[in-house]
């Protein structure tokens, strides 16, 4: 895929700046733009998907590439706005770790269920973890 700067002059310096340039996605110590996640990720996601995952894993406490890696699919569920496109996005990057290797994926994905399933499971536990509710 050539570089959005080979467009310049058909798709304007705002756009290639921040396609090209400015930082959409923070991993652990690494951040990306939009063209890297794209390009050397596959994954053409939107950039707000980006800007949740981002936020999902600072709120998770990573701070370094391996802290990334230990992260898995069940955490990503319990938090709020994450999704199947934050997901996707994530699994993008693993794989990219991975040199696109489906099968350490598969390994660190885990069950063969829905990232819906998932988030369906951490709120059922989070029901019967709650305290029971007080009748007046």
């Amino acid at each position: 895929m050539p570089a959005p700067a080979t467009f310049q002059a058909y798709l304007g310096a705002t756009f290639v700046r921040s396609y090209a340039t400015e930082a959409a996605l923070t991993i652990g110590n690494q951040t990306f733009s939009r063209y890297e996640v794209a390009h050397d990720f596959d994954c053409p996601v939107t950039r707000r998907a980006m800007i949740i995952l981002s936020e999902a894993l600072k709120r998770l406490g990573v701070r370094t590439v391996k802290d990334a890696m230990a992260i898995n699919a069940i955490d990503l569920a319990d938090l709020p706005g994450v999704g199947t496109t934050t997901l996707y996005l994530f699994l993008c990057w693993q794989r990219a770790q991975r040199h696109n290797s489906d099968a350490a994926l598969a390994a660190w994905y885990g069950d063969a269920v829905t990232f819906t399933t998932l988030q369906r499971r951490v709120a059922k536990r989070k029901e019967r973890e709650a305290p029971p509710r007080r009748r007046r």
